[in-house]
């Protein structure tokens, strides 16, 4: 990955002074400024994007994994990992050197390891949810326990089936697609890995396999066999 960063986006049921989608200069007529008190974070991870455009790009044609919000536009705030604000204006960035970072509201969720194929593992919120969860694996959920803890791993059920990619070989199975490993509340729910679990499982998973289509393909089968038998 090129970089960490967030993504703020205006709540429309705070934004008073109705400044969504409107350039900085119309922002700043309006409202006198860009009022961090009134946006939310909807994105906070790492992007394969060394620049403001690429980022605009990214977030426009392939939503990283985590991403809950519309598409970026005119009104959207980048921070970048070295702290600085970006103001998505009409044509370009503006940068906003006063912007309080600690007035947005961060994201409700739960601390997650996100694991994609050919990739390191990535610590990460995704929001509470059944539709991030979904946006995350891109697809229909489903939850495995293949650990001697109370994490769980969560992935696309039809993974397999539609040709995503080979990710990772846990116990006998080979999981293929974008994972989560997040921990169970002991309730029928989610709750945040521990420190000491993001450092066991990033170790674990550290090192990126491939896996050919054929084996993924072939797991599946072996599967299916067994289910039936």
């Amino acid at each position: 990955y090129a970089m960490r960063i967030k993504v703020h986006q205006i709540d429309n049921k705070l934004d008073r002074y109705n400044t969504g989608f409107r350039s900085y200069d119309s922002v700043i007529k309006t409202a006198g400024r860009v009022d961090p008190s009134i946006y939310k974070t909807v994105y906070d991870g790492n992007v394969d994007a060394d620049n403001l455009e690429a980022i605009y790009t990214l977030c426009n044609t392939d939503h990283p994994v985590g991403y809950n919000g519309h598409s970026m536009s005119v009104g959207d705030v980048v921070e970048l990992e070295d702290g600085s604000c970006h103001f998505c204006d009409s044509f370009g960035f503006k940068e906003l050197k006063d912007f309080d970072t600690s007035k947005v509201a961060p994201i409700v969720g739960h601390r997650m390891l996100v694991i994609e194929p050919h990739k390191a593992p990535y610590e990460m919120t995704i929001p509470d949810g059944l539709d991030p969860l979904q946006q995350a694996v891109k697809g229909y959920i489903e939850a495995t326990y293949p650990f001697d803890d109370n994490a769980f791993i969560i992935g696309n059920e039809e993974a397999k089936l539609i040709g995503l990619e080979g990710n990772r070989r846990i116990g006998d199975s080979i999981y293929a697609g974008t994972i989560l490993i997040v921990a169970d509340d002991g309730q029928g729910g989610t709750t945040d890995l521990t420190d000491e679990q993001i450092g066991k499982y990033t170790e674990m998973f550290k090192t990126p396999e491939d896996i050919s289509p054929e084996e993924v393909q072939g797991d599946l089968w072996f599967r299916v066999m067994g289910f039936d038998e």
